[in-house]
């Protein structure tokens, strides 16, 4: 019996035996062990009674225990369990292990979801890289390329796509991120925080508002910053931004950048913009300017109320205002949670296929909680149907976890369907749910050119939900900018699953609207 040669790369490593280890030599096996479940996405496999080149030497039933012990405690260093093990008799009294060593966190740091808006070019990019990486920026956005997730983002300097960072923060309130090996490494800041803010940086550009949208509504957003560059001011998209939010009730605050290249009284022309649209029916909410850390406390307070917009003044090349952002950050409360006995409620945005693991779905988990090993159904389908899956194992920020609850994204490994069943916008729920093609709303128009009849056409945005829907009956016949009506609306391809009270947004050309479901319609 033989081994392939062990690699310096992957997840595999082999020991010949683990036994007279002193402080020194645990950590360096730790360091060891960090790497290999680096390269195994939080997964490492040990073969025990190997030398390096995959010869099997073996050892005593004595000395196997006293190196899965020894194993054990270099786990535990690295925040890791040992969840499979399987000893092979070779003969003559030898044995041989296989182990998996899985990284692992009992109890995941409180997370909140901090969707990142605001106009193109207003240094939402460049003000995440300088919070995650405590590195200021040269003033021509070379921190930009820190959280962009493709090269023509890179290159353009615009965010089309939805880009996710987590800033992660210890029982000091220090940053996590910048005493770690790599400041974007989402296990690593998971495993040392006590307290992580999830940055969603959102496309700002008006061609990418339906990934701006898909971000607000699909991932348990908790509070909304929104950027706004002293060179352009509040912009069109800007407004438009701070009215969704504002109208979704999402707690706001504002954060102007590049407060070094300009005078005081623009500062405050762009703050006497805001406070304008901050007047306006529908939104009605006041702004509070943080000038120090005494009005942290009060803007946290307010902001809760959903009545109160704090404005931050900050410079990503000085860093002026940049640690009074920090330590709001830090305090920001979590949200309440219901309790987590309820039904439990997942919709799914991102579907992968892993080797060697099968399908794995991302998504949020918007009620109740998700076990590994429990049984979901998984749906609708094309034909409105639901099938039985087993939820094999989780990861919340690439750590394995044993439950997932309310306000968490996580990834899921699931077994009972294959990937080409899934799509974008299905739920994972303990029932079976009743998918509709037609559901009761009221619906409020933000913003129409003319008029809307029945018959009309847009995109519908709830959750990670997104399917074009048509105005089946209109009760008021006609709506117009400012108008309010109950509508009907049809699901123009598959059917879906919506609930009573949920809140979403529609979409065509410059039209914008909000609505709720009043209910779904067999």
């Amino acid at each position: 019996m033989k081994y392939p040669r062990e690699s310096d790369l992957g997840k595999i490593e082999y020991k010949l035996i683990l036994s007279a280890l002193d402080e020194n030599r645990l950590e360096s096996l730790a360091t060891q062990m960090r790497f290999r479940l680096e390269e195994g996405n939080g997964e490492a496999f040990y073969v025990l009674g190997v030398s390096n080149d995959g010869d099997v030497i073996g050892m005593t039933k004595e000395e196997m225990q006293k190196s899965l012990d020894a194993l054990e405690k270099i786990a535990e260093l690295v925040n890791a369990k040992i969840v499979y093990k399987r000893i092979v008799e070779i003969g003559r009294g030898r044995e041989v292990a296989e182990v998996l060593v899985r990284l692992f966190r009992d109890q995941v740091p409180i997370e909140i979801n901090l969707a990142v808006m605001g106009h193109v070019n207003a240094g939402k990019s460049t003000l995440t890289g300088v919070l995650i990486s405590g590195k200021y920026d040269d003033g021509n956005g070379s921190l930009r390329a820190v959280v962009a997730r493709h090269l023509h983002e890179v290159i353009s300097g615009r965010t089309s796509s939805i880009s996710m960072r987590l800033l992660g923060f210890d029982d000091k309130g220090e940053v996590v991120n910048r005493n770690v090996r790599d400041p974007l490494d989402e296990a690593d800041i998971t495993m040392k925080s006590s307290k992580v803010i999830r940055l969603i940086d959102l496309g700002g550009h008006e061609r990418y508002l339906r990934t701006t949208l898909k971000g607000l509504l699909g991932y348990d957003v908790n509070y909304v910053m929104l950027v706004v560059g002293a060179d352009d001011g509040l912009s069109t998209m800007g407004r438009e931004h701070l009215a969704i939010a504002s109208i979704l009730k999402f707690p706001v605050f504002v954060v102007i950048t590049k407060v070094d290249k300009y005078p005081k009284e623009r500062i405050d022309q762009i703050i006497n913009d805001i406070k304008s649209v901050l007047k306006i029916p529908g939104i009605n909410r006041l702004a509070l300017e943080v000038e120090d850390e005494g009005d942290l406390l009060n803007s946290i307070l307010a902001m809760k109320t959903t009545r109160v917009v704090p404005i931050f003044k900050v410079s990503n090349v000085t860093g002026k205002g940049i640690d009074l952002l920090l330590k709001l950050l830090n305090v920001l409360p979590s949200s309440t949670k219901r309790i987590v006995d309820e039904l439990p409620l997942v919709y799914i945005d991102e579907i992968y296929n892993v080797t060697g693991v099968g399908p794995v779905v991302l998504g949020s988990v918007v009620r109740g909680s998700v076990s590994s090993n429990e049984d979901f159904y998984i749906g609708p389908d094309k034909a409105g149907e639901f099938k039985q899956v087993k939820v094999k194992s989780i990861q919340i920020n690439r750590v394995f976890v044993d439950r997932a609850s309310e306000g968490y994204i996580a990834t899921f490994a699931i077994q009972g369907v294959n990937k080409e069943y899934l799509r974008k916008g299905m739920i994972m729920s303990k029932n079976k749910g009743l998918a509709v093609k037609r559901f009761k709303a009221r619906v409020f128009i933000l913003h129409h050119p003319t008029t809307i009849r029945e018959g009309y056409v847009a995109t519908m945005h709830l959750y990670t939900l997104r399917q074009a829907v048509k105005f089946e009956k209109i009760y008021k016949k006609v709506l117009r900018s400012g108008d309010s009506s109950e509508v009907i609306l049809h699901f123009l391809y598959n059917p879906e699953y919506v609930e009573k009270g949920q809140i979403f947004v529609f979409r065509e050309g410059r039209t914008r609207g909000i609505g709720v479901v009043l209910e779904p319609l067999a």
